[in-house]
């Protein structure tokens, strides 16, 4: 599989002193937990040890968690995160965690959703600048249009949108639970936003039982993937005889699902990944964000065959190593998330009614 290129190395000015920090030791603990010693090499792994190291130090001293999303680069995901998963998990951890401050590695509606589940936090998003495709194609004018038009059925939003936008929402839902949850929701009609490849193949899981209407946004990263990328590889596949697996996120077109073997959320498609790879003969295809491939690679108890290329998200690779060191130590104004609170009492009754019918 074909990976994104390493982080740009941190210049001079960045890396804080080494200290009595032990270098030789982190870049080699670096280098076994990310387990891509051709690229992730002792030497790369020595460059950004300095950071880890002081970032772990002050995570300690100024009690903050670092939650970081799947999709962010191994650097930060083995180097100095404490908590990471799809969105569903981290929002969990993120309303229970005990310490004081939450830095967010991540995109700016994940850090916003922090702040909304533990307002009375400090919530740090070292890069104000992380968007997503999604989210910022849907308004809560938007929303409140759907409703006029549809104003008997509930309205359930995916995770990937602003705190407004889910202030003016029934339930919130993830790639993990919006199948389930909008089955269990109480009527004949859904409204479903913001995403309409993931809308779409709800729509057909929910033919005749109930209507849904969809607001036209995608994600930019999965809707890129096609069904001609997967037919290459299986015939590649078929050719040096391995029988392809294909795990495919919701978020792609309806094409690209059809012509999988399995679709789920990232954090599902992960665990299938590993469950996979470890059989002989199995090659695997990850139809979604490279930073999943990247932690099968490293989690995976042995070698896994993986086909094909992953697509990378802009936004969720901005943050870099020293971001999060800059954010823990000197946070700017707008790193620091702050949200109206009569906009966190409505956006958190619909993630608390997605807990409650996500768990029961």
């Amino acid at each position: 599989m074909r990976l994104p290129p390493l982080p740009s190395r941190p210049s001079s000015m960045g890396i804080p002193e080494a200290g009595d920090f032990d270098i030789d030791g982190e870049a080699n603990r670096l280098m076994e937990r990310i387990g891509q010693r051709l690229r992730w090499t002792y030497e790369a792994c020595k460059t950004i040890a300095p950071l880890t190291l002081r970032i772990n130090q002050l995570k300690q001293e100024e009690d903050v968690i670092i939650i970081a999303h799947t999709y962010q680069t191994p650097d930060i995901v083995y180097g100095v995160a404490d908590a990471v998963g799809d969105s569903y998990t981290l929002s969990k951890i993120a309303r229970d965690a005990p310490q004081s401050t939450i830095l967010f590695s991540s995109v700016r509606f994940m850090a916003e959703t922090a702040k909304i589940l533990s307002p009375q936090k400090r919530v740090i998003h070292p890069s104000p600048e992380a968007g997503c495709s999604l989210s910022e194609g849907i308004s809560a004018s938007d929303v409140r249009a759907l409703k006029s038009i549809y104003p008997n059925a509930p309205v359930a939003c995916y995770i990937n949108t602003t705190a407004a936008v889910k202030a003016e929402c029934d339930v919130c839902v993830t790639s993990s639970n919006y199948l389930t949850i909008a089955e269990n929701l109480p009527g004949d009609e859904i409204i479903f936003v913001p995403d309409r490849l993931m809308g779409l193949h709800l729509k057909k899981h929910l033919e005749g039982k109930k209507t849904v209407h969809l607001h036209d946004a995608d994600c930019e990263v999965h809707a890129a993937f096609s069904s001609t990328s997967i037919q290459r590889q299986r015939k590649e596949a078929n050719r040096r005889g391995l029988e392809l697996k294909v795990l495919a996120h919701p978020e792609c077109d309806s094409d690209v699902l059809e012509a999988s073997d399995f679709v789920g959320s990232s954090e599902r498609i992960l665990v299938e990944a590993k469950r996979l790879g470890a059989q002989d003969g199995v090659a695997v295809m990850m139809i979604t964000e490279c930073g999943t491939a990247e932690r099968a690679i490293a989690e995976s108890s042995a070698p896994i065959e993986l086909m094909g290329s992953c697509s990378m998200c802009r936004h969720m690779k901005r943050t870099h190593l020293e971001d999060i060191l800059q954010a823990i130590e000197s946070p700017a104004g707008d790193q620091i998330v702050e949200i109206e609170d009569s906009i966190i009492e409505r956006a958190r009754l619909s993630l608390d009614q997605m807990f409650k019918l996500s768990e029961t």
